[in-house]
């Protein structure tokens, strides 16, 4: 797994954009509902030290900002949910379930954590704040990744701040580059990580509520 400081260089030496998050139809390819674990975050009580990373992003004409109700920290995308799944991408409501069952008592057993949210970096598809927890969330994708067979994501767990909503491969500006680079030291916040949402997102909706299928509570 790249860290925080890899990312952004090879962010700033590429300095290629793409057009990122749940709205891009290429993502979508036609599905209405994606499910994912999260962790959720509770933005109002960050508003203060998050609204000067908003407000230096928010001219950009490319960037699509995330509004309070939707931050949060992805753990697992879980897939598209039909009826009856034909590719991998894609899962039923009984495997739903089926996650579910098995999380809670592993999470019964996993205690709870804090983690610092701190540092605006950037990948093509987004601007995001870097989670410092000491490895809390990696152990919790472990736990989960084993007794649930979901398989570990890549890269370091973030907040997604912005979507970036570009063409891809379309070139990062220098002002894009100097704007994230003055917050990359820039303390947002702490938590403390109690529980975890299995979620469902309407695709057909720019940001919709979340709908919170369950909330499995940690140790």
């Amino acid at each position: 797994m790249g860290g925080y400081g890899e990312a952004w260089e090879r962010f700033v030496s590429e300095r290629r954009l793409e057009f990122g998050g749940h709205m891009d139809p290429g993502w979508q390819d036609g599905h209405a509902l994606s499910a994912s674990l999260i962790i959720p975050v509770e933005s109002a009580i960050l508003r203060e030290r998050l609204d000067p990373l908003r407000s230096a992003v928010r001219p950009m004409p490319f960037v699509s900002l995330h509004p309070d109700h939707f931050m949060h920290i992805t753990l697992f995308l879980l897939g598209f949910l039909v009826p009856e799944p034909e590719d991998e991408g894609e899962i039923s409501p009984e495997r739903l379930t089926d996650i579910e069952i098995r999380a809670r008592p592993t999470l019964a057993d996993f205690p709870a954590f804090d983690l610092k949210l701190a540092n605006l970096n950037a990948f093509p598809g987004a601007a995001f704040v870097e989670v410092h927890d000491g490895g809390g969330i990696q152990k919790l994708r472990d736990a989960l990744s084993s007794e649930c067979g979901l398989k570990n994501p890549t890269g370091p767990p973030h907040m997604t701040l912005a979507y970036f909503q570009a063409p891809d491969g379309t070139l990062a500006p220098d002002w894009l580059i100097s704007t994230i680079e003055r917050y990359r030291d820039w303390p947002v916040g702490e938590m403390r990580v109690e529980e975890v949402e299995l979620t469902l997102l309407d695709l057909r909706r720019d940001y919709p509520e979340p709908e919170c299928l369950a909330r499995i509570p940690l140790g």
